[in-house]
């Protein structure tokens, strides 16, 4: 019993742990496209720019979740 709730917990930080990983690469990703891009206006820069920088902020306060589905939707918005 105790070998499966340290297994279970292990498990559990190991997960959180890769899932903060993906956030400074989506940063890196967008901000590689933005600076590639010449297509989008002056309203779909800010927007990115305001998406990336929120997704930042909720993933230096822990909030990996957030910061993906944030920085996703700027990449979706940079990728149309």
């Amino acid at each position: 019993m105790f070998r499966l709730l340290i297994t279970l917990t292990l498990l559990c930080f190991a997960s959180v742990k890769s899932h903060a990983g993906s956030c400074p690469v989506l940063i890196q990703r967008i901000d590689q496209t933005l600076s590639a891009s010449k297509q989008i206006s002056k309203e779909q820069f800010i927007e990115i720019k305001q998406l990336r920088d929120q997704g930042k902020k909720a993933h230096n306060s822990g909030e990996h979740k957030e910061s993906e589905d944030l920085l996703n939707q700027a990449l979706k918005i940079l990728e149309s």
